[in-house]
């Protein structure tokens, strides 16, 4: 009996192992990400991408937005970006979209968990639970509501046209 319990485990550790080396090389790309464009500047573009595995394909989907910084009455309004989708292989450990010409890869960074889009330089981290979006979005709208406070709208006089008001002169 006591013979049948250890080879009962044995073949569960084996059979884990099986498993666990079958585990696909892209697995570590697949879920949502989300990147500032310029990580010095929080009121640049917010990246947010969602990669999604396909047979052998990934399916990425990317949304680039940001706020309205030409708001004429300086109200905070976020522009959501168009979800726009592409498809990727696993090349070389990266995924690569696009074709020999205009291609641009995604590179999975181990040491800091993140992810490298390579057509833009952004950094993107793992955002499953979007905390990490809601975080910069709230540090963009902090700095561009500090901005427009330190670079307040001067009301200018309007300009005028007709030179007879502007230069005093009667018409005749």
């Amino acid at each position: 009996m006591k013979a049948w319990k250890t080879l009962c485990i044995m073949s569960l550790l084996l059979l884990t192992m099986v498993l666990a080396g079958c585990s696909n090389e892209g697995d570590k790309y697949i879920g949502k990400w989300t990147g500032l464009e310029n990580p010095d500047n929080p009121r640049s573009y917010i990246y947010q991408m969602t990669i999604e595995q396909n047979g052998d394909n990934y399916i990425i989907k990317r949304k680039v937005s940001n706020y309205n910084e030409f708001n004429p009455d300086r109200q905070l309004e976020w522009q959501e970006g168009k979800e726009k989708t592409e498809s990727a292989t696993l090349k070389d450990g990266k995924l690569v979209s696009g074709n020999d010409i205009a291609s641009v890869s995604y590179t999975y960074i181990e040491k800091d968990n993140t992810l490298l889009y390579s057509a833009k330089g952004i950094y993107l981290q793992k955002d499953d639970d979007n905390a990490i979006f809601e975080n910069l979005k709230k540090q963009a709208a902090d700095a561009l509501t500090k901005y427009w406070e330190e670079h307040p709208i001067i009301n200018k006089t309007p300009i005028i046209d007709d030179p007879f008001i502007k230069y005093g002169k009667a018409k005749q």
